[in-house]
């Protein structure tokens, strides 16, 4: 079996560097109702099924939101607070017209994207909350073990398991 690289996000403040400290409080946020939001992390392993989320990286080749695809490859990174996180994904997108040199057919790079958003965050020297801007950097994928109904109407699935024996 695949080790499992937990990816964190990649955090910095507009007005100053973020300690450790803050740095986890950021990634305790609760951000996943806000629109476009990322992730704080992404735990992933070689060979594990992913969905593309938030962006249309390539209609004419296929590569859009809610684009099916396999993990082949994790480059990661070590922040200067001793955090890991992903630089870079070669995912395997089967269904795919993609082929670019260098890869194997179907394999594309997806690179972290930049969200933002203002919090409040208090310095480990104050007892004030100062308001900051964040911006987020991170993979716009997430695990895709199981889809809900919604996701999966159009796909053509080639193994599916219901429970009939449930709803209405």
């Amino acid at each position: 079996m695949n080790p499992v690289t937990n990816c964190l996000a990649l955090d910095k403040c507009s007005l100053r560097s973020l300690t450790l400290q803050e740095w986890h409080t950021l990634l305790a946020l609760n951000v996943t109702s806000l629109p476009q939001s990322l992730p704080p992390s992404i735990p992933m392993y070689v060979g594990m099924p992913v969905i593309l989320r938030l962006r249309n990286l390539s209609t004419d080749l296929g590569i859009t939101n809610g684009s099916q695809g396999i993990v082949r490859k994790i480059f990661t990174s070590v922040c200067p607070q001793g955090l890991t996180y992903a630089t870079c994904v070669y995912v395997e997108f089967p269904n795919s017209k993609v082929q670019l040199s260098d890869l194997p057919k179907g394999y594309f790079t997806i690179t972290p994207v930049k969200w933002t958003f203002t919090t409040l965050l208090t310095r480990p020297d104050s007892s004030t909350p100062d308001k900051v801007h964040i911006s987020r950097s991170q993979l716009p994928i997430e695990p895709a073990f199981a889809v809900t109904g919604h996701s999966a109407q159009g796909k053509t699935l080639p193994k599916v398991l219901v429970n009939l024996s449930e709803g209405g």
